[in-house]
């Protein structure tokens, strides 16, 4: 509404102000019993007036929690990491406040209007969204859920070295029939001709070359419309040097690995790789922007969903 809006001017506040108190002196100092009604009148009229319209729109002059206004909310719970060694770590007051602020930025970045969020225990947190629809809710869940831990890392050149059985090393290490120190199988998405999608080992490093910490920008690719186009910082422009400088063009092999599942792991083209890259293959609408919207508010710990309530 245009008179609201004009009512959050600090200078139309004045003037109405202003206004009022001359109509209030005006009253008192009128001798003329008619005139003295008609400006109580206009007066009592304007004083209202004012009144109703500060109040406007209700929902976003009230400030209140899911009780009042109705909304959405969640209790999160968060969730031990794994270390090199694939062992849990408990969790520590620098995680805990990590993860809330990680929540404030995907909120914001989602346009999520007067979010509350408040600690509970240990290891738990609340989040409380009034006005906000169960369906709005579900794709703010959704954002909330995803780790979007992105992780670059070396693929072992004996990935496909083929054993008696006729399996690649990656397969034996993924079945625990053999083991490769410093190196995990992880489960590669790859989508065929036919367009169905499977996965398969491939082995990668347990130390990670880069992460999330390592990225300045994320942005929906405007070439690719399923591609998220990233950008590193200086640290990390340094640590892709490092990692790819003595590699072997058109033979070695980097994975992007999102959330404990590599997404791609494409042949060097070229060394040493500099600080530009992107992912594609997000074929799900919005998934590119949800994707870069988690890459610049990263999780370290994942986090589960322990109890959804929605108020109307």
């Amino acid at each position: 509404m245009l008179a609201v809006s004009y009512l959050e001017n600090s200078y139309v506040i004045f003037s109405v102000g202003m206004i009022l108190l001359i109509m209030f002196f005006w009253y008192f100092a009128t001798e003329f019993e008619k005139r003295k009604r008609n400006i109580g009148t206009a007066l009592s009229i304007a004083v209202c007036a004012v009144c109703i319209l500060a109040t406007l729109p209700f929902k976003e002059k009230l400030k209140g929690g899911i009780d009042i206004l109705g909304g959405s909310s969640f209790k999160l719970r968060i969730q031990e990491r794994e270390d090199e060694k694939g062992e849990k770590t408990p969790i520590n007051e620098e995680q805990v406040e990590q993860a809330i602020k990680v929540i404030e930025g995907r909120l914001n970045s989602m346009g999520t209007a007067e979010p509350l969020i408040a600690r509970e225990g240990t290891d738990g947190i609340i989040v409380q969204m009034p006005g906000v629809e169960p369906e709005e809710a579900a794709k703010i869940r959704a954002t909330l859920e995803k780790v979007a831990k992105l992780e670059l890392r070396e693929v072992s050149p004996r990935n496909e070295e083929p054993g008696a059985d006729g399996k690649s090393l990656a397969q034996r290490v993924a079945e625990g029939t053999e083991i490769v120190p410093g190196y995990k199988a992880y489960m590669e998405k790859r989508k065929g001709e036919d367009g169905k999608e499977t996965s398969r080992p491939i082995l990668l490093n347990r130390r990670m070359a880069l992460g999330g910490s390592d990225i300045a920008r994320a942005y929906p690719s405007q070439q690719q419309s399923d591609a998220v186009d990233i950008t590193l910082n200086g640290e990390g422009e340094d640590k892709m040097i490092a990692l790819t400088q003595n590699m072997t063009p058109n033979r070695d092999r980097i994975a992007i690995v999102l959330d404990g599942e590599v997404i791609s792991a494409p042949t060097v083209q070229s060394v040493p790789l500099g600080k530009n890259f992107n992912i594609n293959g997000l074929n799900d609408p919005g998934e590119p922007k949800t994707l870069s919207n988690s890459l610049m508010n990263p999780l370290e710990n994942p986090l589960l969903v322990d109890e959804e309530r929605t108020v109307s």
